[in-house]
């Protein structure tokens, strides 16, 4: 009993030591933007959370459009209990499928602490099934190339290519920067692709 209270009482006086200190917030650069559905090319966190709603319009296997909807969420969180001044952010772009596309949903996760480098985790998930996530890639090994989709260039696109031995049932993901994911298809053949808004 008396080793708890000992564990409480440094716990409320670390608390009380830090509770003077100004809170410090990391932020998210130009670059880690580019990765998000974001309407500026800024943003500077005062810790409280920022949601962001858009429309992206897709093409399902070369015939039917889709509207859907990008949900971006921006947030600060404590990456230490003892020490509260400090903040990490994150940033979460969302795209939420209708399960009869043949796709759940795909998205985008950029968190960064302090001064270090920001990281980056893909997901797709396609019925159920997990197609790409962070955990069978490092995206320093990638580097950025072009992508031409429904008659458009991109650049600065990522483009990975799932191992077929492995869980994934998806043959490639091209993911653009400033844009997202641009194109996605399975390997029966279903894909979905960004339809260029400035056409």
């Amino acid at each position: 009993m008396k080793k708890w209270i000992f564990i409480l009482l440094s716990m409320g006086l670390t608390a009380c030591v830090y509770n003077d200190e100004p809170v410090i917030y990391s932020q998210l650069t130009k670059d880690d933007l580019s990765y998000l559905h974001y309407n500026k090319d800024t943003f500077i966190s005062t810790g409280k959370d920022v949601v962001y709603k858009d429309t992206l319009n897709y093409i399902l296997n070369n015939i039917d459009t889709l509207n859907i909807t990008v949900t971006t969420k921006i947030y600060s969180i404590y990456d230490n209990p003892f020490f509260t001044y400090y903040k990490s952010i994150s940033g979460r772009s969302l795209i939420s499928f209708n399960k009869s596309t043949g796709f759940n949903y795909a998205n985008i996760l950029v968190s960064r602490l302090g001064n270090r480098n920001s990281e980056k985790f893909f997901e797709i998930d396609a019925n159920g099934t997990w197609g790409y996530s962070k955990q069978y890639f490092s995206i320093d090994t990638f580097t950025l190339d072009t992508a031409l989709v429904l008659g458009k260039l991109y650049q600065n696109v990522y483009k990975f290519y799932p191992p077929e031995e492995g869980k994934s049932d998806i043959r490639l993901i091209f993911f653009a920067k400033k844009y997202g994911y641009i194109k996605i298809e399975k390997l029966d053949g279903t894909k979905i692709e960004l339809i260029d808004r400035s056409k």
